[in-house]
């Protein structure tokens, strides 16, 4: 896990290293596959650390009962389910204050990074072009391009959400320019997390499927025949609705409880 999110290079190189040397059959497996399908750093588009990665098997798992249905059953079932989700979130992003600019989780991780950032050592290499060189608590020295919107910790740059290093080279900007300053801290975040952006995502409503008896369908339509696709009876035996456990997936092991229950 530590080599999947690792943000810089040297730091994958680090802990893929290490993982090499406990188990050497499954990194040689995972260099097969490529760096770029699984790691961080290497993957070559924007990878936002919020919303999951995994939405299938999050779709899945919501409509574990539904999908047993059928098609058009399934698929009322699916516009219910996103016209009640489209409408919480519509509720939450017009409950959040008129002050707001980001959304509250990226507003809660700018809170903590504020107090950090707040310590950090700036010098200013370009003036015009915005670059700083920013120490941090150990020492250890980070290049912040405010107009990139780039650090040498990559933090911003796969994120979309200032690192502490770019809070602070903002802080200093700030202090020095005062309200002529053309860079903020929201300002460094993505458009995406801004509240009009998640706003604008929601604004419209997911309209049920009226009952079938007050639809009213044109005679061209009425007049089509719809045939079954073609079926190809399965083999006995029920259907798999579970999916099997990968290598390394730890296995639910069922008790028998009559044994269980004997005293030993």
């Amino acid at each position: 896990r530590d080599c999947a999110h690792a943000y810089t290079e040297s730091e994958f190189e680090k802990e893929f290293g290490h993982f090499t040397s406990l188990w050497p059959k499954a990194a040689d497996f995972l260099v097969k596959v490529g760096f770029e399908k699984w790691s961080r750093c290497h993957f070559k588009g924007d990878k936002y650390n919020i919303d999951t990665s995994n939405s299938a098997e999050s779709i899945n798992g919501v409509f574990k009962k539904a999908r047993k249905y059928h098609l058009l059953p399934m698929i009322d079932v699916m516009i219910s389910k996103f016209s009640e989700w489209f409408n919480e979130h519509r509720q939450d992003s017009s409950s959040c204050p008129i002050t707001a600019q980001v959304v509250p989780t990226v507003e809660n991780i700018l809170h903590i990074r504020c107090p950090v950032a707040a310590k950090l050592t700036v010098f200013e290499l370009n003036s015009y072009n915005q670059e700083y060189n920013v120490i941090d608590l150990n020492s250890v020295s980070f290049l912040v391009d405010l107009k990139m919107k780039s650090c040498s910790c990559k933090y911003i740059d796969i994120d979309k959400i200032p690192c502490v290093h770019a809070m602070a080279a903002a802080r200093h900007l700030a202090r020095k320019e005062g309200r002529n300053a053309n860079t903020t801290i929201y300002g460094l975040c993505s458009v995406y997390y801004l509240i009009e952006s998640w706003a604008l995502a929601y604004y419209r409503t997911l309209y049920v499927v009226p009952h079938e008896s007050v639809w009213v369908l044109p005679a061209h339509i009425k007049e089509l025949v719809a045939f079954p696709p073609e079926y190809t009876p399965k083999g006995p035996g029920r259907n798999q609705e579970k999916r099997f456990p990968s290598v390394g997936e730890a296995r639910k092991r069922r008790i028998n409880l009559e044994a269980w229950l004997q005293p030993e």
